[in-house]
């Protein structure tokens, strides 16, 4: 993908309200919607075989307040912190 930064976070917004409203509230996801858009943006996270687990933990981290739905202030914080856990990965952080 190529843009400036404010074109990638037009795309958080579009892929979010992709998946999001598949169960007809379109301001949350569910641990459905939240799976379907795992299994279609991040396909190599599908290929591990601890991909349920993997999946579930995922989801409960992003559901922080606990109602079994990801709202959008949830989604866009975990993909904060997921952004800064690359980051790290490739090696940003000098010791």
């Amino acid at each position: 993908m190529s843009g400036n930064l404010e074109s990638c976070m037009g795309y958080v917004i579009t892929t979010f309200k992709k998946y999001a409203g598949t169960d007809k509230d379109s301001s949350t996801l569910s641990q459905d919607e939240l799976c379907e858009m795992v299994k279609k943006e991040f396909p190599s996270l599908c290929k591990n075989e601890k991909k349920d687990q993997i999946l579930k933990g995922i989801f409960g981290d992003m559901d922080m307040d606990g109602d079994q739905k990801v709202s959008f202030k949830e989604f866009v914080v975990f993909l904060g912190c997921l952004t800064l856990a690359l980051e790290e990965c490739l090696g940003g952080k000098k010791k």
